[in-house]
């Protein structure tokens, strides 16, 4: 059975292949795919660096978005690093993704979303569903607009920064 060491070791080597590569279309969803391996999907997010955390983050948030809307992240275990989140979409540029994400945080008590997903579940549930409904349907809908380009800022960043993520 591998160690845990080696595991990573694995996964480092696996994105530095990923980032290698000629042909760029695949590097963000492959690289997500391998980053979320290491984090075990989030539960030990503190295992990653900035930069991949930052990363991670933000493919994160889009994939929850593009599953389910702003209700859905808050839902998920993704809902989590909802604060956090907002400064690393900032991090890659994605000023209008940033700006939504933060509208639905100004929803929770002095604007910080829980990082227990229970309790963030049980403040939405307190919240006047009439009050919060429309605004969930105008920042999903906003988002869909899709003013940021959020893999190819992703890419970008990634490229940014090729040596955090081998």
């Amino acid at each position: 059975m591998a160690t845990y060491e080696e595991v990573l070791d694995n996964v480092t080597l696996q994105a530095s292949e990923i980032i290698a590569r000629k042909n760029q279309n695949e590097i963000v969803s492959d690289l997500y795919n391998v980053i979320s391996e290491k984090c075990e999907n989030g539960d030990l997010i503190n295992e990653l660096n900035g930069i991949e955390r930052i990363f991670y983050l933000c493919q994160t948030f889009e994939s929850e978005m593009n599953n389910g809307g702003i209700y859905h992240f808050y839902q998920s275990v993704s809902g989590n690093f909802a604060n956090e989140t907002v400064e690393a979409l900032l991090e890659i540029g994605a000023k209008h993704t940033a700006l939504i994400l933060d509208k639905g945080n100004s929803l929770f008590k002095e604007g910080i979303v829980p990082e227990d997903q229970d309790a963030r579940i049980e403040e939405i549930e307190n919240l006047d569903y009439r009050d919060v409904s429309w605004l969930f349907d105008e920042l999903d809908r906003e988002f869909y607009l899709y003013e940021d380009n959020l893999g190819q800022m992703n890419l970008e960043y990634v490229l940014a920064n090729k040596e955090a993520f081998m």
